[in-house]
């Protein structure tokens, strides 16, 4: 699978882990190229086995090893999203995923990947239509950053998608309903019915 992109969890700082054993940790990075790793400093939790484990290790050894880590996972993730420059990739469009989007006018979605691409809201090419989140879309990546892609230039292409109708459903406003609920509980904003009078007679 070559274009696989892989991603693992990696904690650094174990009690017992030694230099030896980090570079070692380092060494399966550069061979292994994740496209993303989710990296942790251990920390002693009390109650848990570890933290009566023998051989702590000293909290500024686990930040220096910690920051060596972040900065080997860091270039390897940027070198292959650069890969991907000048790539059409398809992805899904997503939902409040680019906390700038607003401000740099774009949406952003995943690649079959799992990469984070924001794209410029440019829908010209595909006849105005904004892309819905869960739909997929088409574009062109122009730039790449160790934790991201950006897209600048129109929307190439858009498939609408059950997803898309999903999020497009519950989002629409509500259609009110004239007779308000009927679960024999009076409906918010109708009046209940008056009892009837009692006969008299």
């Amino acid at each position: 699978m070559p274009e696989a992109a892989i991603t693992t969890d990696i904690i650094v700082g174990f009690p017992g882990e030694t230099e030896e054993d980090f570079r070692a940790t380092l060494d399966v990075v550069r061979q292994a190229r994740f496209a993303g790793a989710f990296t942790f400093q251990y920390s002693k939790r009390p109650g848990t086995p570890a933290a009566e484990l023998p051989d702590q290790v000293a909290p500024e050894v686990v930040k220096d090893r910690y920051e060596r880590l972040v900065d080997v996972v860091n270039e390897i993730a940027w070198d292959e999203n650069k890969r991907l420059v000048g790539r059409e990739v398809e992805l899904m469009v997503a939902e409040g995923e680019g906390r700038k989007d607003a401000a740099t006018h774009r949406l952003s979605g995943r690649g079959p990947d799992n990469r984070l691409v924001h794209f410029e809201a440019d829908f010209s090419a595909i006849g105005g239509a904004a892309p819905r989140p869960g739909d997929m879309v088409t574009v062109g990546v122009t730039y790449a950053a160790p934790h991201h892609l950006v897209a600048d230039g129109p929307v190439k292409a858009l498939r609408r998608t059950r997803s898309g109708d999903a999020w497009e459903r519950r989002t629409a406003a509500p259609t009110p309903d004239p007779a308000g609920v009927s679960l024999g509980m009076p409906a918010v904003g109708v009046p209940a019915p008056l009892p009837d009078a009692p006969v008299c007679g």
